[in-house]
């Protein structure tokens, strides 16, 4: 099996692709379309392909040394939080000058794949997998563009520099939207299915489609619903279309014939953590697609150095923490707790009574941070007295994904780049959550047994039941009603996803600008006395609180909700291109 396909960089790529041909500068630039010499084996098809793939988030191409378990904090959101306050949330992000995230290049990349695969003299059975990954990555590269964008323009081919397509305007995002989920059901046609792609699933598969398929349209029909009658909405569009083919796609996914389960060892305390500082993902049913990452092929990171002695200057938030039940599944009462037990004898206490999955995202004290040569460090406190690389402001550092017996585990490790730790890009539990979300946004029966209450047992938690929180304004405040079962379902969504970079665009779908405007994130509740002689930075609300960002934002986040949804048009290409309209007020 080829498990080298997502683990090349994008050097290699392009060094595999100038090689396959001895006279290769002697040929014209591949993005020319009149280069017939290039397209006439499913090999040259499968090395075009390659060079996609390091579009996916991983360790190294998104946030920080944490990659995705701190994307949320990087970017900002209520429950991860990084040093300095968000200047999106805050609404202090400028008008956009230059190009920046306003960049064509991939798409046209992927447009050139479509323009010539025709021409290749080998059986379509031999090639059709790279079309389905063609497919695959125009939907995931206007996926991008859409979130960040909204309205942009559908290109069905590639632009030469005298294309009257350069001057187009912008199409409505829902007809963009639906030519997204096109493009990911002929990919789900023509990918294999994991149990026959070569590559397993460090490799594109018709799984990996259909789980994308339902996060576009689970995102598309919640976005429609909730910016109904503002700037943002589509005139005309309908939710419930999207809601459905959210449904339709992870229902596919979720039978027997696809062979999908959840990563479970039976052991309840550790196995939701473990997951993620898995070195090898391959043998995982949970795992449709990973990156691989390997120190013979000059690829690694520095993940487990920053779960163990680091903290890469991101920390987890109150906000986080109040949405885990206790271990009987009940809603736990974190505030009125925090009034009378504080610092390490609240992360015990918490650690012990509420679901294990909490204690497996943040540290709490006796934690083994690592046990591997370098003798053994457990965890005693947050680290509040310390900055940069290893600040924590909340109390809530991140656990997850740390392996204590991982060898780049722990402080007698230099700083390195020699960590192995698989990336996961798509995991089943995903489908499962947005399975019951989008049944539950479409007011039809959600079957728990088969969706939620699974990643509950897998934790040891029983199963789901609708229930209302005397506390849930202090983190759950959407600024609009909201049924009991959609609080609890976006409860679970909150924990099980938590610091995997979801946060971020499930604020921005659902409208919840409230959950921060005028607010600001929270930590622990402070003990002042276990820090004699230790200067703490931060100072704490009212109630007792870590309170982060209280000199920052006073006031709490200043977020424009008629403006910040979506990225400002650069100026200059509104400019080159009169016909592209601004975004609501930029």
């Amino acid at each position: 099996m080829k498990k080298y396909l997502i683990h090349i960089t994008a050097f290699s790529i392009l060094l595999t692709a100038f090689s396959c041909t001895k006279n290769f500068l002697d040929r014209p630039p591949l993005t020319q379309i009149d280069n017939e010499a290039y397209w006439q084996t499913a090999s040259d098809l499968e090395k075009y392909t390659l060079q996609f793939y390091p579009e996916f988030p991983s360790f190294g191409t998104v946030g920080s040394y944490l990659g995705l378990i701190g994307w949320d904090g990087t970017r900002g959101s209520d429950v991860q939080i990084a040093a300095s306050p968000s200047t999106l949330w805050n609404g202090t992000n400028q008008p956009v000058t230059a190009t920046g995230n306003w960049n064509w290049a991939k798409i046209r990349s992927v447009n050139v794949f479509f323009k010539n695969y025709g021409k290749c003299k080998d059986p379509f059975a031999k090639y059709q997998q790279f079309v389905g990954e063609a497919h695959f990555f125009k939907a995931w590269l206007y996926f991008d563009k859409v979130k960040a964008y909204g309205d942009v323009p559908w290109y069905t081919g590639p632009l030469e520099m005298d294309d009257p397509g350069l001057f187009k305007p912008r199409d409505p995002r829902t007809q963009v939207v639906d030519s997204i989920l096109w493009h990911l059901d002929k990919a789900a046609e023509f990918l294999k299915p994991l149990k026959e792609v070569d590559g397993g699933n460090n490799r594109l598969s018709k799984e990996a489609a259909l789980l994308f398929k339902s996060r576009v349209a689970l995102y598309e029909g919640t976005w429609q619903k909730y910016h109904k009658g503002t700037p943002f909405g589509t005139a005309g569009a309908d939710p419930d279309k999207y809601l459905r083919a959210a449904v339709a796609a992870a229902e596919e996914l979720m039978k027997p014939v696809h062979n999908r389960a959840l990563y479970s060892t039976g052991d309840t305390e550790n196995d939701y953590r473990m997951l993620f500082s898995l070195v090898n993902q391959a043998a995982s049913r949970e795992v449709i697609l990973w990156k691989a990452y390997s120190v013979n092929l000059q690829l690694s990171h520095s993940f487990q150095i920053y779960v163990s002695d680091r903290t890469a200057g991101i920390s987890m938030t109150m906000q986080q923490v109040y949405h885990y039940l206790d271990r009987n599944g009940n809603a736990y009462d974190y505030f009125n707790t925090g009034k009378t037990v504080k610092g390490n004898a609240f992360l015990t206490k918490i650690g012990q009574e509420c679901d294990p999955r909490l204690s497996q995202t943040v540290w709490v004290p006796g934690g083994v941070m690592w046990d591997n040569g370098f003798g053994k460090g457990v965890f005693t406190a947050p680290f509040l007295d310390k900055s940069g690389e290893t600040l924590n402001n909340t109390g809530f550092q991140i656990r997850k994904g740390n392996d204590p017996k991982d060898p780049q585990a722990g402080s007698g490790v230099s700083w390195n780049t020699s960590c192995e730790t698989g990336a996961i890009v798509f995991r089943y539990a995903e489908a499962l959550l947005n399975y019951a979300e989008a049944k539950a946004e479409l007011n039809e029966s959600v079957d728990y047994g088969k969706s939620i209450d699974l990643l509950r047992a897998r934790a040891g938690m029983p199963a789901f039941k609708v229930q209302g929180d005397a506390n849930r304004a202090r983190y759950a405040d959407y600024g609009y009603a909201l049924s009991d079962e959609l609080h609890e379902i976006r409860r679970e969504r909150t924990v099980e996803l938590g610091a995997e970079g979801f946060r971020y665009d499930d604020i921005r779908r659902w409208a919840a600008h409230r959950l921060l405007k005028g607010k600001r994130p929270q930590g622990y509740p402070f003990d002042k006395n276990e820090w004699t002689g230790r200067t703490i930075n931060y100072k704490t609300d009212a109630d007792g609180f870590l309170d982060p960002y209280a000199t920052a934002i006073p006031n709490g986040y200043g977020f424009k909700e008629n403006r910040d949804y979506l990225e400002c048009i650069p100026l200059n290409e509104i400019t080159l291109n009169p016909k592209l309209t601004p975004n609501p007020g930029w």
